[in-house]
Parts: structure tokens; C-alpha cells; sequence
């Protein structure tokens, strides 16, 4: 097999380019979240960074357009604001700070013999057993004053339990390890305490044997292997090393800075790699020509995103050991150390061709929307890339709810890279055998094989977040190989056939718009929407059932419109028209290819028949 020693280094740069940003990008929503961003608002943030690619493409272009000679420079210079951009994201700290939570540890009502200066409280169904569910004995719990109208933590993870007396803990423990999650359970407006020795957060205790009602104060559940009856009782401080918050006195994400530096960080490199993507297709299709294979260049970057995402999730999993919160510098190591090999190696053996973009596309992609067959094909595009969307921003998020007080959050990340993997692994064998599916189908049946196996694949992942174990969504991810790999093939190539003559890139642009744009901006907007209001299941649950809706419309839309079979004078009438428009034809002679009335002389023809 010979080797072509000319497209090695495309090839280097294709694998260490997408290879850099799977560490990062799969995984921006839970990293978001673990900041304290809500997921509804990561779905914003997302839909905001689709339309500003749409614009900033066009200047990056048209800039490298007006200095030629610094085409060079602006592409390297692009990448590495990638890479600083994202790296850069690990040092945004969390918007609230570290969760802390500060009380006294309480019996149950209903337990024999409470010790002196022991809060009562009404032992909950939910709360007699520890977190494990193995039922080895009470929870303990923590009661820590309301004030009223604070920011107060709903949960936290990776807890610290530190006492502040000696005698607060009976083994005279000051510290345990960060084993500790803390939930709230309630807000307890009658809390009452048996007299004895109290200390702060609390008041001076009545005489021995007495009760004593207290203010409002919040109940927490503590589960994990740092809980003890050695803790019990004592006045408690719990640091934590992530959790979650609420109350009226938590202002929103948009008055912190951290959010806004998050924020700018993330819509920096997104841009930036979107651009990268767009000049190293150039590259590459300036390098092999005509006659050359894309595809196998391409796959390349595939192969470095499902190896690079597999080896993040490993390393992160590895580095955060048995805590919660996951400590995510192994994968932003590797963004940096690859991406600046990348941004070197590209520097000494890549050079870049002419950087082209399609100006006015709506102008010139408009007389054609007017055709009905085009119109609703748009349409269908666009719900394609919404339930592609839905699964790559949001399976993640699904993922971490799953393994939520499970086994599973120990080597979750490792799972979640798998995920990454596998969607890899099972795309690119569809993408090489895509050819046979058109041929004897057509792209628009292909399609609405697509549309089928939407239904499962979001239905899956509903029952999966409902009912299963974490594991069962990578057997529903196997699907995302003819999902993507024979769905946004179908697209590309029905697309060329509804191109009028002269227009094929522009309609090309104009159909990615609605998939990666449009499609996947309604994805991040409503499928975050969903997600805190019905929850994983829930949201998966409603996409799969919008799947069906759009699967039966897909296919009777193909009853509509006039089958391949019966096209046949059609097709031989628009290939009359093209014929007369090559003649010198005194009416046709003068008009711009692309103008208002090319389009109108091409456009006066039918659907282009699916063949």
C-alpha cells in the first residue's frame, strides 16, 4: 500500500486539532454545571455561541480576504486562541464559592435515649436508613439555622466535617476525609432541644430534661463513608467541594463575573475552532484535489476525538480519585499540551490556500426556498439537528444524574469518555458504506430511516435515565452510527440534487445553517428548558415523542410530493431547460449567474426527483 507522504501531515493535524477539543467541548455543559451554571442556562449560552458563528465566519474570511499575505498568521492565530480560550477555562472558579454548611448534629424524634444538648426532630421515611440504603442504622442529621431570605445549600458533595470543640466529637476526631454528601431534607418551623451543654450555632440550652423551642432551622441528611456515630453529637462545620444552591437571596448567574469570564471564554474558542474546522476543509481539499478522498483525511479527526475523549474521561476519573466532584486538569492538560503541539507542527508543514466564503446566501438561496419540495426539506433538516443536538449537548448531563449515589460516580468520566468513543467507533463504518443505502433507496428514504431510529435512540436514552443503569445508554448510543453517519450524508446529498445550476455551495451553506445552526441552537435552547423543568428522562421522554411526530410526517410528505417513478418528464423537461439555458439565447444572454432572474428561469422547475 503506497503512502502518501504529501497528506501525512493533514492527516497529524486533523488528529492532534479535534483530538485537543474532545476533552473539552463533549463535556462543557457538566463542567458549566459544576460551576453553578443551571443547565437552562447553559442551553442560552449554547444557542447564543450557534448564531455568532454564523457571523463571525464571514469576517475571519473576509479579513483574511483583504491581507493575503497574512492568511498564514490569521490561521495560526486562530488556533491558538482556541486553545488558550479553553484551557483557560479550568482557572474560572465556581460562581458561589465553595459550599459550606455550619449546624448541629440532631437525633430522630423516635430514638431511644438522646444524649444531653440533642436537638429532636421527626425522623422522615426517607431519612432512616443511611444514603447507601443498606439500612446499617439511622442517618444522622444537621440542623442549621434559617435566617430567612439567604442563599442556603440545597446539596453538596466531597464534604470536610470539621469540629470546632474538642468535645464536639466523641472520639475527640477533629477532621474526616471527604467522603461526606449533604442533602436537605426540610425546613423544620418547630425544632425543640432537650436541655444540656450546647454551643454556637445555637443558643444557651434550658436546664437539664427541659425543652426548649427554637427558631426555624434546616435539616440536612449526611450519607457517606466519612458519617459515623464518632461525629454524634457535636456542633459541625462541613466544607464542601462543589454543590448546589437556593433560596431568595441567590442572585442570578448574570451578576457574577465568573459566569460572564466563562462565558467570553467558551464563545471565544467555539468560534475559533468552528473557523479552524472551515480552513482545514479548504486545506485539505486544495491539497488533494479534485480527484482525491476527503473522507479519509476526515476520519483521521475522528479517530483523534474518540481516542483523546476516551483517554480524558480515564485521566480525570484517575486524578479526582473517590470524590464527586471531578477535578477536570488532566483533560485541559491535554487540550493544552496537544493543541500547542498542533499550533507548532501546523506552523512548520502546513500552508494555507486561498480562504473563500459564500457571500449573500439568503439572497441568492431565497427564490429557492419558495419551492415547496426545498421548503419542507428545511424543515426536516433542521429537526435532524435538533435530536442530533439534543443527544451531544445533553447525554452527559443524563448521565450524571444516573450515576448520582451510585458506584458509577467513581469511574464516570471514564464512562463518559467511553460514550465519546463509541459514538466514533460505530459513525465512521456508516460514513463508508452510506453509498449503498443511497443507491438503493434514495437519500429522502434514507432520511426517514434516520427519522426512525430517532425514535429509539431518544426513547432509549428516556428509559435508560428512567429504569436503567448508566451503562445502557452506550448500548443506545450504538445507534448514533446510522443516526449521523447515513443521516447528515442523506442531507448533504439531497441537498446537491436540489441545487439549481451554479448554486450547489451556496444551497450547501444554506442547509448546514439549518442543521448546525438552527438545528442544533433549538436543541440548547429548549432541551435545556426541559431539562430543569422535567429532568433527563423527561426531556428525552418529549424528543422522542416530537421523533415519531416528525417520522410519520417525513413520510407522508414523500406521498405528497410526486414519487422518483413519477418524474420521469419532469426530469427530462428540467434537462430541456438546461440545455436551452447553455444556448446563445438573446433573452438569457446577459443575466448573472445567480441573480433574481437566473433563478427565476431555473427555479421554474419541480422537485428534482430522489433517485
Amino acid at each position: 500500500m503506497k503512502v502518501n507522504k504529501k497528506l501525512l501531515p493533514l492527516k497529524a493535524h486533523y488528529f492532534c486539532f479535534l483530538g485537543c477539543v474532545s476533552p473539552i467541548l463533549p463535556f462543557v455543559v457538566v463542567v458549566g454545571q459544576h460551576l453553578g451554571i443551571p443547565v437552562s442556562v447553559m442551553g442560552i449560552v449554547m444557542a447564543v455561541y450557534y448564531v455568532m458563528v454564523v457571523l463571525m465566519k464571514p469576517v475571519v474570511a473576509a479579513l483574511a480576504d483583504t491581507y493575503p499575505s497574512y492568511r498564514r498568521l490569521i490561521f495560526l492565530a486562530n488556533l491558538g486562541v482556541m486553545v488558550i480560550s479553553f484551557s483557560s477555562i479550568y482557572f474560572v472558579p465556581p460562581l458561589k464559592g465553595l459550599p459550606r454548611v455550619q449546624g448541629r448534629l440532631v437525633q430522630p424524634q423516635n430514638m431511644s435515649g438522646p444524649s444531653p444538648a440533642t436537638a429532636l426532630v421527626p425522623l422522615m421515611e426517607e431519612d432512616s436508613l443511611l444514603g447507601d440504603g443498606s439500612g446499617a442504622g439511622p442517618s444522622l442529621l444537621l440542623a442549621a439555622p434559617d435566617n430567612g431570605g439567604e442563599c442556603y445549600v440545597a446539596v453538596a458533595w466531597d464534604c470536610v466535617a470539621r469540629c470546632g470543640e474538642p468535645w464536639s466529637c466523641l472520639n475527640s476526631t477533629t477532621t474526616t476525609t471527604p467522603t461526606i454528601t449533604v442533602t436537605l431534607r426540610s425546613h423544620d418551623q418547630d425544632l425543640h432541644f432537650r436541655g444540656g451543654e450546647a454551643a454556637p450555632p445555637f443558643p444557651s440550652s434550658p436546664e437539664l430534661g427541659q425543652e426548649e423551642q427554637l427558631g426555624p432551622h434546616r435539616v440536612y441528611m449526611l450519607e457517606g463513608t466519612g458519617v459515623s456515630d464518632a461525629l454524634f453529637p457535636g456542633n459541625l462545620s462541613l466544607e464542601c467541594g462543589s454543590g448546589k444552591w437556593k433560596g431568595p437571596g441567590c442572585s442570578g448567574v448574570w451578576s457574577h463575573w465568573q459566569f460572564w469570564v466563562f462565558f467570553l471564554l467558551l464563545i471565544i474558542g467555539q468560534i475559533c475552532f468552528n473557523v479552524s474546522i472551515s480552513v482545514t476543509d479548504a486545506i485539505i481539499v486544495d491539497t488533494i484535489g479534485e480527484d482525491g478522498d476527503y473522507g479519509i483525511q476526515r476520519a483521521w479527526g475522528t479517530v483523534g476525538w474518540g481516542l483523546m475523549g476516551l483517554m480524558s474521561g480515564l485521566l480525570v476519573d484517575l486524578w479526582s480519585g473517590t470524590s464527586v466532584t471531578k477535578d477536570y486538569l488532566p483533560a485541559f492538560l491535554l487540550c493544552l499540551g496537544l493543541g500547542s503541539f498542533d499550533v507548532l507542527f501546523s506552523a512548520a508543514t502546513i500552508k494555507v490556500p486561498k480562504m473563500t466564503t459564500e457571500h449573500n446566501v439568503l439572497k441568492k438561496v431565497w427564490p429557492i426556498v419558495g419551492q415547496p419540495c426545498f421548503f419542507v426539506f428545511c424543515i426536516f433538516v433542521i429537526f435532524g439537528g435538533m435530536f442530533d443536538g439534543t443527544v451531544a449537548m445533553y447525554i452527559f448531563t443524563l448521565q450524571e444524574s444516573m450515576a448520582k449515589g451510585t458506584s458509577t460516580v467513581k469511574y464516570l468520566k471514564l464512562l463518559q469518555g467511553l460514550t465519546v468513543f463509541v459514538q466514533c467507533s460505530v459513525e465512521a463504518p456508516f460514513m463508508f458504506i452510506n453509498k449503498y443505502f443511497m443507491d438503493a433507496v434514495g437519500p429522502q428514504y434514507v432520511l426517514s430511516l434516520v427519522f426512525f431510529l430517532y425514535t429509539f435512540r431518544l426513547l432509549g436514552l428516556a428509559m435508560a435515565g428512567a429504569y436503567g443503569p448508566v451503562w445502557a445508554t452506550l448500548v443506545v448510543e450504538l445507534l448514533n452510527g446510522p443516526c449521523y453517519g447515513l443521516g447528515y450524508t442523506a442531507i448533504i446529498i439531497y441537498a446537491s440534487k436540489l441545487s439549481p445550476p451554479g448554486t450547489s455551495n451556496t444551497v450547501q451553506g444554506f442547509v448546514s445553517i439549518c442543521y448546525e445552526t438552527v438545528g442544533y441552537g433549538t436543541a440548547s435552547l429548549f432541551g435545556g428548558l426541559l431539562l430543569s423543568s422535567l429532568g433527563g428522562p423527561g426531556m428525552y421522554l418529549v424528543m422522542g415523542s416530537v421523533s415519531v411526530a416528525v417520522f410519520l410526517l417525513h413520510v407522508l410528505s414523500l406521498k405528497v410530493l410526486p414519487p422518483p417513478d413519477e418524474n420521469s418528464e419532469e426530469k427530462k423537461s428540467i434537462e430541456n431547460e438546461a440545455e436551452e439555458e447553455l444556448s446563445p439565447d438573446p433573452v438569457a444572454e446577459g443575466v448573472h449567474e445567480g441573480s433574481p432572474l437566473a433563478f427565476k428561469m431555473e427555479g421554474e422547475q419541480e422537485c428534482v426527483p430522489m433517485t
